[in-house]
C-alpha cells in the first residue's frame, strides 16, 4: 500500500483565517468609492503612511481583498495581495475573518472582514503588535462592500493612516540566499527569511554595518569588532580579532578591511566541486571598499582602482580599468560604480545580468543572476533574470516605484530602503514563512504545512496553510496544543479540548470531559483523560482510534497509528502497522513520539529507540543522551541533555539540518522542524512554502 502523504493542500483558493469575534454596532452604511477616485495626499511625516483597502467581487461570488499604499506623490501604489485574501460567500454572519499578513514597509498588517446581517461585508485593518499579537481593528470611515457590487471591479475604502514606530525605520539592508537583514535606526539588527542554519538569528548589540552570504551573516559592531552567525562549515563565521571598518560575506567565506586599510579573509577557498579558487586569500595593499561573491572577492584600492581574486571561470575577477567609488559581487558577475556615476559590470552575462543600463547612479548591487541600482533621482532600476532555477517567474528584477536610499539584491529577491526609512522587498518569497511569529512562546507543534505556538500569555498563534481553517486558533487560554494534517487541537486551562480545521472524519469533534494531554494524527485525534484512560476520535480506517484499555501517562499519534505510554513505563501502539510502526519494543520509557509511519521512544536511561518505516534512516537514532524527542513524516529529532538538537532521516528540504544554539522544545512535521530557543523565541528550518498569518 502506498504511503499517504500528510497534509497535502488540494485547493488553491484558501478561505480567510478566522480572527477574533467581536460585536460592533452598525453605523450608517456608506457606499464604497471606486478605486479610481483621487487619493488624498499622504502625510509628510516620515513615521506615518496612508493605505486603503480595496476589494472586488469575483465571478464565483467570493470577495477578493488587497491593500494599496499611498505613494509620495499622492497617487495610490500597486495593490498588495495577501496570499489568503478571499472572503467566502457562505461565511458566517458577524464573524471576523482575517487575511494572511502583509508588509507595508516593515510593518505587518492584515485585512479583516465580516458579513453583516444585511449581507454587506464590513472590512478593517489590523496592525501587528511588538509582542506578536494583533492590535485593535482600524475601521475606515467608508468600509462596507455592497452585495450587489459589479463583478471584477475594484472598489476602495477611505484612507487609513498607519503610524510607524522609530524602531521600524532602517539605515542599512543586505540580502542573502533567501533571507535578508537590516540595521534599525537604534543600530540593532533584524533578519527575516530562510533560517535553517541560524543565519537569520541576529545577535544582540549595536552595529554599523551588516552583510549576508549564502547561509551566514556578519555584522560590524559599534566598537569596530566583527560578529558572525549562521553556517560555519568552512569557518566562515569565525571572525578574526581586531578592529575593522568594512565587512563582506560570500558563499562560504568572509572578508573585512582592518583599520589600517588592509584586508583579512576567512572561510572556504574552494568551490562546490572542491576545486581551489582562493577567494579567501586577500591581496596585499590598502583598500577602501570590499565585496565578496560566491567564489571570488573584489576590493577598491586607495587609488580607486579595483582588484579581484578567486574563481575566474566567467571573467568575474577581470576587473575593468578606471576609477570606482563602489563595488558589488555575486555568483558569477561583478559590478562597479565609476567616479562619473556610471556602472560597469563584468563576468557572466547570462540573462543579461552584466548589461548595466546607461545613466547616472549612486548605488549598485548584484544578486544571483540579476542586478539593481539607484539612480541619482533615487529611483531603482534592475536588470537580468526574473526567474528562479526552475524557470518560475519570481520578479526580482521588477523594481517598485518610489524613491530609495539603499538597495540590495539576494538570490531571487531584492530589497530597498525608501526615503522614509521603511523597507520594501520584491521577488521570490517562498521562505518568508520561516520568519516565525514575533513574541515569546512556551510550546510549539508543527504538522504538514502549518504550525501553532503557545504564547507566554497562554493564547495560541498558528501560521502556514489554512485551507481548512487549521490556523484559525480560537480565543481563550490553553495549556497544550497539537497539529494534525489539516486540523489543530488545544487543551484549555479548564482541561477541556477544542479542535478546529478539517473535520471530514470527525477529527475536530472533541469529546466532552476533562483531559491532561492531547495529540493529533493525519485525520484522527486522541486525548488522555484525567483518569489516565485514552479516548480517540476521527478517521478509524486502520483502527487508530480504537484505544486499548488501561492507564497511561502519555500519548502520541502518527499518520494512521497511535501509541501510549502506560503507567508501568511500557509502550503500547495500535492502528496501521504496514511498516511495523505499532510493534513497540520492550523496555521502559519516559517519553514517546510518532511520525508518519514510524515512532520513537526515550528510554529511562535517556537513550532513543525508534521503530517502523526506515526508508530515509528516520529510525536510526544517534547515540547520546536526550531529554526530548519528536518525529515527523520521515525524519526525527532529539533534544540533547545540553539543550542542542540532533535530527536524522529525510533531509530533502533541510529539515534535519538543525541550527546551532540551545533550545528547550522541538517539534517536527513532514517537511520542516521548529524549536523554541532558551530565550523563548521560535526558529524553524526545512521547507516552508506558506506565509505566516
Amino acid at each position: 500500500m502506498a504511503k499517504r502523504q500528510i497534509g497535502v493542500p488540494t485547493v488553491l483558493g484558501k478561505q480567510l483565517a478566522a480572527a477574533c469575534v467581536a460585536a460592533l454596532s452598525l453605523t450608517a452604511v456608506m457606499a464604497i468609492a471606486p478605486s479610481s477616485a483621487a487619493a488624498q495626499n499622504p502625510t509628510n511625516d516620515d513615521t506615518t503612511t496612508q493605505v486603503r483597502i480595496v476589494a472586488r467581487k469575483l465571478e464565483n461570488s467570493k470577495v477578493e481583498f488587497a491593500l494599496q499604499p499611498a505613494e509620495t506623490d499622492g497617487t495610490w501604489g500597486e495593490r498588495l495581495l495577501p496570499q489568503t485574501r478571499y472572503f467566502p460567500p457562505a461565511a458566517p454572519t458577524n464573524r471576523w475573518l482575517a487575511s494572511s499578513s502583509l508588509l507595508v514597509g516593515i510593518a505587518k498588517v492584515r485585512i479583516v472582514a465580516r458579513k453583516l446581517e444585511n449581507s454587506k461585508v464590513e472590512f478593517a485593518l489590523q496592525p501587528a503588535q511588538p509582542d506578536g499579537t494583533w492590535g485593535e481593528r482600524l475601521l475606515p470611515q467608508t468600509r462596507y462592500f455592497p452585495p450587489n457590487a459589479p463583478t471584477n471591479r475594484w472598489l476602495a475604502s477611505s484612507p487609513l493612516t498607519l503610524q510607524f514606530s522609530k524602531s521600524n525605520q532602517f539605515t542599512a539592508i543586505t540580502a542573502g540566499w533567501a533571507y535578508s537583514c537590516a540595521i534599525r535606526t537604534d543600530k540593532t539588527i533584524t533578519c527575516w527569511g530562510s533560517n535553517y542554519t541560524g543565519q537569520a538569528v541576529a545577535p544582540a548589540g549595536q552595529f554599523t554595518a551588516i552583510t549576508t552570504g549564502s547561509l551566514h551573516s556578519c555584522g560590524l559592531r559599534t566598537n569596530k569588532t566583527i560578529t558572525c552567525w549562521g553556517d560555519n562549515e568552512f569557518g566562515e563565521t569565525k571572525a578574526p580579532r581586531g578592529q575593522f571598518t568594512a565587512i563582506t560575506a560570500g558563499s562560504s567565506h568572509s572578508c573585512a578591511i582592518r583599520t589600517d586599510k588592509t584586508i583579512t579573509c576567512w572561510g572556504s577557498n574552494s568551490n562546490l566541486d572542491d576545486n581551489y579558487t582562493g577567494q579567501a586569500v586577500a591581496p596585499a595593499g590598502q583598500f577602501t571598499a570590499i565585496t565578496a561573491g560566491s567564489y571570488h572577492s573584489c576590493g577598491i584600492r586607495t587609488n580607486n582602482t579595483i582588484t579581484c581574486w578567486g574563481s575566474n571561470e566567467f571573467g568575474q575577477t577581470k576587473a575593468p580599468r578606471g576609477q570606482f567609488t563602489a563595488i558589488t559581487a555575486s555568483l558569477l558577475h561583478s559590478c562597479g560604480l565609476r567616479t562619473n556615476n556610471t556602472i560597469t559590470c563584468w563576468g557572466s552575462n547570462l540573462s543579461g545580468r552584466a548589461e548595466a543600463p546607461e545613466g547616472q547612479f549612486t548605488a549598485v548591487t548584484a544578486g544571483w543572476d540579476h542586478s539593481c541600482a539607484i539612480r541619482t533621482d533615487k529611483t531603482i532600476t534592475c536588470w537580468g533574470s526574473n526567474s528562479d532555477l526552475d524557470d518560475n517567474y519570481t520578479g526580482q528584477a521588477v523594481a517598485p516605484a518610489g524613491q530609495f536610499t539603499a538597495i540590495t539584491a539576494g538570490s531571487y529577491h531584492s530589497c530597498g530602503i525608501r526615503t522614509n526609512r521603511t523597507i520594501e522587498c520584491w521577488g521570490n518569497n517562498d521562505t518568508g514563512q520561516a520568519v516565525a511569529p514575533a513574541g515569546r512562546f512556551t510550546a510549539i507543534t508543527a504538522s504538514g504545512w502549518h504550525a501553532c505556538g503557545l504564547r507566554t500569555n497562554n493564547t495560541i498563534t498558528c501560521w502556514g496553510d489554512n485551507e481548512y481553517g487549521q490556523t484559525e486558533a480560537p480565543e481563550g487560554q490553553f495549556t497544550a496544543i497539537t497539529t494534525g494534517s489539516s486540523h489543530s487541537c488545544g487543551l484549555r486551562t479548564n482541561n477541556t479540548i477544542t479542535c478546529w480545521g478539517d473535520n471530514e472524519y470527525g477529527q475536530t469533534e472533541a469529546p466532552e470531559g476533562q483531559f491532561t494531554a492531547i495529540t493529533t494524527g493525519s485525520s484522527h485525534s486522541c486525548g488522555l483523560r484525567t483518569n489516565n484512560t485514552i479516548t480517540c476520535w476521527g478517521d478509524n480506517e486502520y483502527g487508530q482510534t480504537e484505544a486499548p484499555k488501561g492507564r497511561f501517562t502519555a500519548i502520541t499519534t502518527g499518520s494512521s497509528h497511535s501509541c501510549g505510554l502506560r503507567t508501568n513505563n511500557t509502550i503500547t501502539c495500535w492502528g496501521d502497522n504496514e511498516y511495523g510502526q505499532t510493534e513497540a519494543p520492550e523496555g521502559q520509557f519516559t517519553a514517546i513520539t510518532a511520525g508518519g509511519w514510524h515512532a520513537c521512544g526515550l528510554r529511562t536511561n535517556n537513550t532513543i529507540t525508534c521503530w517502523g518505516d526506515n526508508e530515509y534512516g528516520q529510525t536510526e537514532a544517534p547515540e547520546g543522551q536526550f531529554t526530548a524527542i519528536t518525529a515527523g513524516s520521515s525524519h526525527s529529532c532529539g533534544l540533547h541533555t545540553d539543550n542542542t538538537i540532533t535530527c536524522w532521516g529525510d533531509n530533502e528540504y533541510g529539515q534535519t539540518k538543525a541550527p546551532k544554539g540551545r533550545f528547550t522544545a522541538i517539534t517536527t512535521s513532514n517537511v520542516h522542524t521548529c524549536g523554541i530557543r532558551t530565550d523563548g523565541t521560535i526558529t524553524c528550518w526545512g521547507r516552508h512554502n506558506l506565509r505566516i498569518v
